[in-house]
């Protein structure tokens, strides 16, 4: 049948993804100038006078660089004030004693072995600075590092001592790593940390990747799910606690040398989806040298049942109490031997959502702690590059520090809730609890943390069309709006489990108390607290990033079974109540896109992304799918008209291409 030339135009109106808006440049994050306001109410979490179960409580810089490509930014190379006193004031208030920051070995440290780079002076001074500031609020300053850093054949280590390396494989390329049974490598680590922390003597301890992000030694070789082996002949020949020992070891023995009360965290990064660990994870774990704490993964390999199936994810989950089964058996052998432990956890947020400061959910910290405190575990490394912001979950990683876990969650809660809320503390609690036992859905898959639409999903364009444009990851600044590919994020779910969890997420972000919603109420009682309508703002956030995520996925299951319908058994009366379906969840994201915008130009906190180091979604952004969204909309009517012509859901541009 011949289309006339107005349904032809009509068809041919697909969504338009081009002039995405850029995020805002950071001289416009006004949240930084928030971190340096001094505090009203100013309160304390710490108990005076009480001995914490958690001797070290490690974060880090909210709006710290990321010392990583495509950035290359460096704090200690420029001019930026990065720890404002208000800020570590509040820090500290909420119990945390530890920061850490990135460092490189080849940017500070001189050895026998090479000169220190020109622009170390100037890095060391800062640094200094920054320790000195942060002491004076009982923080200390731990450097992190992932060191050795591989070696290049551009490198002077390849050029001068290729004795000390091994290949690190055909898939690498010309990649190598240094060898700690090589008695020169060994000197060149021991060397390096004992200048760094002679250069800049009040540091806290060290803080390294040992082995699992980036490749450093031998022991890198080793897959963490099969048994030992390195590669490499003279590792092989040794027991796996051996070769940790001589690599971790040197690095505590110039660290020390130093000075003898700062530690070295070694952190096994393990983020697999897997439920076993090789025996030699927990061989190293059981075997420190002095000065050396272990630190594992708390959530990696996690599982739990979702909708009738078992359900496994790697990384870290905020919204999974764990521990996993690969933190139980390491610390189980490092109860056995005696060596302290170390938790790696995010406090503030995760992966599953880490485009707002945190997300409220205390009573899960709680369920958390106490299992950690059960296992024996005495320091912990509260963030990633998010996960950080002050406030709530800071405030309660802190109290929890100190718990004895007496007298149950609903108390703590309470007694947490109490500084800032007052009179409504309880009301506040109960909030917090039904946010924690909701968030607790969060689907288990790392796909869904990486590529769904939890972060950002109040700026995706919803597309009536086929056009099998990819989801972007939620961490990339650079990456364009994410498209209809949503099988990206699914990771075994189907599209109707998806929506199921997703609606108990949201559905968990919505109550009432006496009749009134209840962030209404609060908002109308605090009305005059600007601190609490930032949370309540946080809160309404969220409950617009949980109701867009099932939205999306109802809109996309919706799409399929509208296609099917149309296309393969000929129903389109079936297909119209789904373009029906669509067409009420594409307004409905359009309102929660318009009350998003009120939200971010009230706090510039909202849609930050700190690993990103960028807004993932913003005023201008949200604006841009509004137009999306009516462009949806028009074609969803065109669409209508040709159901109900009895012709087929039209193919997109994409289809007819292909």
């Amino acid at each position: 049948m011949t289309m006339t030339v107005l349904a032809a135009a009509a068809l041919a109106a697909e969504v338009n993804l081009a002039n995405v808006p850029k995020p805002p440049p950071p001289e416009a994050w006004a949240f930084k100038a928030e971190l340096a306001r001094p505090r009203e109410n100013a309160y304390t979490v710490v108990p005076a006078g009480k001995k914490p179960w958690i001797e070290n409580r490690i974060t880090r810089c909210f709006f710290g660089p990321i010392k990583r490509a495509p950035y290359f930014r460096d704090e200690l190379m420029d001019d930026v004030d990065y720890y404002p006193e208000a800020y570590l004031d509040r820090l500290s208030k909420e119990g945390v004693n530890g920061l850490w920051l990135t460092v490189e070995f080849g940017d500070l440290a001189e050895t026998s072995f090479h000169p220190r780079s020109p622009d170390a002076p100037r890095r060391l001074a800062k640094l200094r600075r920054t320790v000195d500031r942060c002491l004076a609020y009982g923080i200390k300053t731990w450097i992190f590092a992932i060191e050795p850093k591989m070696v290049t054949t551009n490198s002077w280590i390849y050029a001068e001592h290729r004795d000390w390396l091994r290949p690190l494989g055909a898939s690498w390329g010309t990649l190598f790593v240094m060898c700690p049974s090589v008695p020169g490598v060994r000197q060149y680590l021991e060397e390096a940390m004992r200048d760094i922390f002679t250069q800049v003597p009040r540091l806290g301890g060290f803080l390294g990747i040992t082995n699992g992000e980036r490749a450093t030694t031998c022991l890198s070789r080793c897959r963490v799910t099969e048994p030992f082996d390195t590669g490499c002949p003279r590792c092989n020949a040794r027991a796996p606690h051996e070769v940790f020992n001589d690599y971790v070891g040197s690095l505590a023995k110039g660290m020390r040398a130093a000075n003898p009360d700062a530690k070295l965290i070694s952190w096994f990064y393990h983020p697999q989806p897997a439920v076993e660990r090789d025996a030699w994870v927990a061989d190293c774990a059981s075997h420190l040298p002095e000065g050396v704490i272990f630190q594992y993964n708390f959530e990696s390999g996690a599982v739990r049942e979702q909708c009738r199936r078992a359900r496994i994810g790697g990384d870290y989950w905020l919204s999974f109490v764990g521990p996993a089964n690969g933190f139980r058996v390491v610390a189980d052998a490092a109860r056995a031997a005696g060596s302290p432990l170390s938790a790696k956890i995010q406090v503030g947020n995760s992966h599953e959502c880490a485009t707002v400061p945190f997300v409220p959910v205390p009573g899960l910290l709680y369920r958390k702690y106490r299992q950690m405190k059960a296992l024996g575990v005495t320091s912990v490394m509260q963030c990633w590059y998010f996960g950080n912001y002050p406030g709530v979950m800071n405030e309660a990683a802190g109290a929890l520090a100190y718990e004895d876990f007496a007298d149950g969650e609903a108390a703590f809660l309470e007694r947490l809730a109490k500084p800032a809320w007052g009179a409504d503390a309880k009301i506040v609690a109960a909030l917090w609890q039904r946010y924690s036992d909701a968030y607790a859905n969060y689907p288990l898959g790392n796909a869904m943390q990486y590529y769904g639409p939890f972060h950002n999903g109040v700026v995706w364009p919803l597309l009536p069309d086929i056009t099998m444009q990819n989801l972007g990851r939620t961490w990339k600044p650079e990456e364009p709006p994410s498209g209809d590919v949503i099988g990206e994020a699914l990771e075994g779910f189907s599209l109707d489990e998806a929506l199921t969890l997703a609606s108990e997420m949201s559905d968990g972000m919505t109550s009432t108390t006496d009749g009134e919603d209840t962030l209404d109420l609060l908002a109308r009682r605090h009305a005059g607290d600007r601190e609490r309508l930032q949370d309540i703002g946080v809160m309404r956030t969220l409950e617009n990033l949980f109701a867009s995520g099932a939205h999306i996925f109802d809109f996309y299951r919706q799409r399929s079974e509208a296609i099917w319908r149309s296309r393969s058994v000929h129903d389109n009366a079936t297909a119209l109540r789904c373009l029906a379906r669509m067409r009420a969840l594409v307004l409905a994201e359009r309102a929660i896109s318009e009350r998003q915008i009120a939200l971010c130009e009230t706090d510039s906190r909202l849609g930050f992304h700190s690993e990103a180091e960028a807004h993932q979604f913003h005023p201008a952004f949200l604006r841009w799918r509004i137009a999306r969204l009516d462009e949806a909309v028009a074609r969803m009517d065109a669409i209508r008209g040709e159901l109900e012509a009895g012709r087929p859901y039209p193919e997109s541009a994409f289809e007819r291409a292909a």
